[in-house]
C-alpha cells in the first residue's frame, strides 16, 4: 500500500468515526497539556532560581571550620582554620576541572558609606559591607567606559582636588596624591532586593533599565575604619575615599558592594592586620567537568565548599516537577488505555471491511500500518491541542501575575519556558502514547484471516 493510499484511507476512517476521534483527542490533549504546562513551569522557575538567584556552575572554596569535639577540637579551634592564600588558590585553580578562578576578600573592618542624592533625591547613609574580587572576573561584563581595575591614578602630588589635572581624579587628604574613585559594581540580586522591598516600602523610584543606566558613574563617599556602630581597633586614623559605581554584574557579591581585590587587601592590611588575605575562591567548572572530584579536591586540601543553596533549590524543583510529571504521565497513560479500548472496538466493528481489504491484496503489515497511522493522527492532533492549551494557561497566569501579584525580588515577566525541545517532546510523547495504545489492536487486526473476517 502506497503512502498516498494509506493517508486517504486514514482520513476516510477518521471522518466516519468523528465522535470516537474527538473523545480520543480530548483525552490525550488533557494529559499532554498538563505535562507540557508543568514541565514549562519547572523550566521557567529553574531558569530564574538557578540562573539569577543562585550561581550555577560555580563552586566557592572557603576556609574550613573545625567541627571536632573534645580536646582535639579545642586545639584545632585555637589554631584556627587553614588560611586560604594565593598559593593554595593557584593550586586549586590549576585543577583540570576548573575553567576560571576568582579570588575574593571581604572587608574585615568597620566602614560606612553615604551618597545617592544625584539619583535618589537625597543622601542615604549605611554601613558598608564590601568585598574585593579579581578584576578579571568582570572581563566579560558590560561595565561601560570606566575600568574595573586596581588603582590607575597618576599619583601626582596635590593639596586640593583642583590640583589633579586628570578628569575624575581627586586629592585624598591623607595621601596628598591624585587618584580616581574606586570602581565598584553591585549584583542584580541587590537591585531586585531594592525594587521588591526597599522601594515599595519607602516610595523611592524602582531601578528599571533606564535608571540602571543612570547608576553608572554615580559617585559616593566611604569612610574606612569607622562605622555608625563602632570603629576599627587597629589604631589607624580613619580616612575617606570616593567610590564610583561602574555597573551591575552577576559576578558581584550578592549582598555586598564589590570592588577590585587590590583595594580591599590593602585596606585590610591597614585596618585589620590579622585578617586572612583571601576569604574565598570562586571556581567556575568546565562544561561537563566532574564537579564531585573538584569538591573532593577542595576538601582534601583542607577547605570547605560554601553552600550557596543552589543544590537544595535544584533538588526541590526537581522533586516538585517529578511529582506533577508523574500525575501528568498517569493522565497520558489513562488516555492511551482509552485509545486501546477504542481501537479494539473499532477493529471489531470493521472486521468485514478489513477482511475485504485482505482479500483484495492488503497484507498484514498494511493493516497494522493503517491502525497505527490512525493512532498517530490522534496523537498529533491531541498533542498540538494540548500544547496550545498549556500555552494559553501559561499566558493567563503570567497576565494575572503582572496585574495582581505585588512585586518581589526576581519576579519574572513569565514563569514558563516553552522551548522547541519541550514542544517537540510533548508532540512526540503524544504520538508515541497513542501508537502504544493502538499497538495491541493493530496486531489483532493484522492477524485476522480474510475468510474468518468475511464469514463472521
Amino acid at each position: 500500500m502506497t503512502s498516498r493510499a494509506l493517508f486517504a484511507i486514514v482520513r476516510q476512517n477518521l471522518a466516519r468515526s468523528r465522535r470516537s476521534f474527538a473523545l480520543s483527542v480530548f483525552g490525550i490533549s488533557v494529559g499532554i497539556a498538563s505535562l507540557t504546562f508543568f514541565l514549562a513551569l519547572s523550566a521557567g522557575v529553574r531558569h530564574v532560581v538557578l540562573g539569577k538567584v543562585f550561581p550555577v556552575g560555580q563552586i566557592e572554596a572557603v576556609p574550613s571550620k573545625s567541627s571536632v569535639e573534645g580536646p582535639i577540637g579545642l586545639f584545632s579551634s585555637l589554631s584556627g582554620p587553614k588560611p586560604l592564600n594565593d598559593k593554595a588558590a593557584a593550586a586549586l585553580a590549576a585543577r583540570p576541572e576548573v575553567e576560571a578562578a576568582y579570588r575574593r576578600a571581604k572587608l574585615a573592618f568597620p566602614a560606612r558609606a553615604w551618597g545617592g542624592a544625584e539619583i535618589l533625591g537625597k543622601n542615604f547613609y549605611t554601613e558598608l559591607v564590601a568585598e574585593g574580587i579579581d578584576p578579571k572576573a568582570m572581563a566579560g561584563d558590560d561595565l561601560g567606559p570606566e575600568p574595573f581595575r586596581d588603582d590607575l591614578g597618576t599619583h601626582a602630588r596635590c593639596n586640593a582636588d583642583a590640583d589633579c589635572k586628570t578628569p575624575g581624579e581627586y586629592c585624598p587628604w591623607d595621601t596628598h596624591a591624585c587618584e580616581p574613585p574606586v570602581p565598584a559594581v553591585i549584583s542584580p540580586f541587590i537591585v531586585e532586593l531594592y525594587n521588591g522591598t526597599i522601594a515599595a516600602q519607602t516610595g523611592l523610584p524602582k531601578i528599571g533599565k533606564f535608571l540602571a543606566g543612570r547608576l553608572r558613574g554615580i559617585t559616593f563617599n566611604i569612610e574606612l575604619g569607622r562605622s555608625f556602630i563602632g570603629a576599627s581597633k587597629s589604631g589607624v586614623e580613619p580616612h575617606q575615599r570616593k567610590v564610583m559605581l561602574v555597573g551591575i554584574s552577576p559576578h558581584a557579591a550578592q549582598l555586598a558592594l564589590t570592588m577590585p581585590l587590590g583595594y580591599v587587601q590593602k585596606w585590610n592590611a591597614q585596618y585589620a592586620p590579622g585578617a586572612p588575605p583571601l576569604s574565598s575562591l570562586v571556581l567556575e567548572a568546565k562544561e561537563g567537568a566532574d564537579v564531585t572530584s573538584l569538591t573532593a579536591a577542595i576538601r582534601s586540601a583542607g577547605y570547605d565548599v560554601a553552600d550557596s543553596g543552589a543544590e537544595r533549590a535544584g533538588l526541590a524543583i526537581t522533586l516538585v516537577t517529578l511529582l506533577f510529571a508523574l500525575v501528568s504521565v498517569a493522565m497520558v497513560s489513562i488516555a492511551a488505555i482509552n485509545i486501546a479500548h477504542s481501537f479494539f472496538r473499532t477493529v471489531a466493528e470493521r472486521r468485514r471491511e478489513l477482511g475485504v481489504m485482505r482479500s483484495v491484496g492488503a497484507s498484514a503489515r498494511d493493516i497494522r500500518a493503517l491502525v497505527l497511522a490512525e493512532a498517530a493522527c490522534i496523537g498529533l492532533v491531541g498533542g498540538a491541542l494540548g500544547v496550545v492549551v498549556a500555552r494559553l494557561f501559561a499566558l493567563a497566569i503570567d497576565a494575572a501575575s503582572m496585574r495582581w501579584v505585588p512585586d518581589f525580588p526576581f519576579k519574572p515577566d513569565t514563569y514558563f519556558a516553552f522551548g522547541w525541545t519541550l514542544l517537540a517532546g510533548a508532540l512526540g510523547c503524544s504520538i508515541l502514547a497513542c501508537m502504544l495504545g493502538a499497538f495491541l489492536p493493530a496486531r489483532a487486526a493484522a492477524r485476522l484471516e480474510p475468510t474468518e473476517a468475511l464469514t463472521s
